[in-house]
């Protein structure tokens, strides 16, 4: 019945129960997040967490503490050991592409936080240096391993009536970042989802951004996206909301799904309108989840410790992650048109093409200026 196409690169990986000896794993950056990926990591099935490294020495202390792990004051020091065969990257957004590019250097794995890099050419060049070194890079973009939003593109794969002709996000609320702007904050998370979803390229990009008075950067940006088939996606992104709210609504041509993520007393509801199917075919949207009298779902495995689990899995397997670097490419590629576009007042571009250097070789010249073609409207 739907129009969309199920294919590889767009579903998680399967089996991660199945035993492998685990990854010996640090963590670069001690901070918020980099201790939930600590925490996680000490529980993750197929994770043997080696160590944590920041430069500060408090941060060091609360993570020995904490883990009850070496820490270390450079990842330089930290690689010295062998038993260490992959990297989480979880510093300020800035220094991403540095510190990718010194673990993948090194021959390790990398799982890098969003954004993972901060343009299309440094994106480029990272996916190309992890191919040339045959070496697993996966990005941080959480909510693809949540299980609602998994449940939903299986859904949509299987199940939906007909394909969705407008999908809105709204990530809205927070606190504002030193280090990057709201689009390449939040951004991450809901380009991926639309990506994730629709399985197909953003043909074009419209964003406007907002700056309130005081801020360095951008505090709320919407973006319009125009996907190959004609689909459209609509983003709200924005720091200053009164309380969080991580909302997706997906509208077909007879029928409506809505999601939202810790919604109901911190449970995520996903809700469906329109004609009703069998019932074996609608609870695929309840499927690994606990369902609560109200309709609540929870219960189901945390997305940080499925995303450590299945990097774990790629490590051993040489299969790339669901966010592996074709995905991580083709975020930022539309991240990427997306400022651009935000620049120039909300000119729509065109995202330059996803596709990646297969070499290192090539990785130097992804470095290269690589600007989006400009369409008039």
């Amino acid at each position: 019945m739907t129009a969309i196409v199920t294919t590889a690169e767009v579903l998680p990986a399967e089996d991660t129960a199945a035993p492998f000896t685990p990854v010996g794993l640090v963590i670069v950056g001690y901070g918020r997040w980099g201790a939930n990926h600590a925490r996680a990591a000490s529980a993750a099935h197929g994770i043997a967490l080696q160590g944590v490294v920041d430069p500060r020495p408090s941060a060091r202390d609360a993570a020995q503490q904490s883990c009850g792990v070496p820490a270390f004051a450079s990842l330089e020091q930290a690689l010295n050991d062998r038993g260490i065969e992959a990297v989480v990257i979880a510093t300020p957004a800035a220094t991403h592409t540095e510190v990718v590019r010194e673990a993948l250097h090194s021959g390790r794995h990398v799982l890098v936080e969003k954004p993972a890099a901060m343009s299309l050419a440094e994106a480029r060049a990272i996916a190309a240096e992890a191919d040339s070194r045959g070496v697993q890079l996966s990005a941080g973009h959480t909510f693809l391993y949540t299980q609602p939003v998994r449940n939903l593109a299986r859904w949509l794969r299987e199940a939906a009536p007909s394909r969705p002709w407008l999908v809105r996000s709204e990530r809205l609320g927070g606190q504002r970042r030193e280090d990057c702007d709201v689009l390449w904050n939040f951004g991450p998370h809901d380009v991926s989802i639309l990506l994730h979803l629709l399985a197909e390229p953003v043909a074009e990009v419209t964003a406007r951004g907002h700056r309130f008075p005081g801020g360095r950067h951008l505090d709320g940006v919407t973006l319009d996206l125009g996907f190959a088939s004609g689909v459209r996606g609509e983003v709200y992104l924005g720091w200053r909301h009164p309380g969080a709210k991580r909302s997706l609504r997906l509208l077909g041509e007879d029928w409506a799904i809505k999601y939202r993520h810790g919604h109901l007393d911190g449970e995520d509801t996903l809700t469906r309108s329109g004609p009703q199917g069998p019932r074996q075919i609608d609870d695929l949207l309840a499927e690994g989840c606990q369902q609560s009298p109200r309709g609540g779902l929870h219960g189901y495995r945390e997305p940080l410790k499925a995303e450590l689990e299945e990097f774990a899995l790629a490590c051993r397997s040489g299969k790339p992650t669901v966010t592996g670097p074709e995905h991580l490419v083709a975020v930022t590629s539309v991240l990427e048109a997306a400022a651009r576009s935000a620049e120039l007042g909300g000119r729509m571009l065109t995202p330059e093409p996803a596709r990646r250097p297969r070499s290192a070789r090539s990785a130097s010249a992804a470095f290269e200026p690589a600007g989006q073609t400009e369409q008039r409207h």
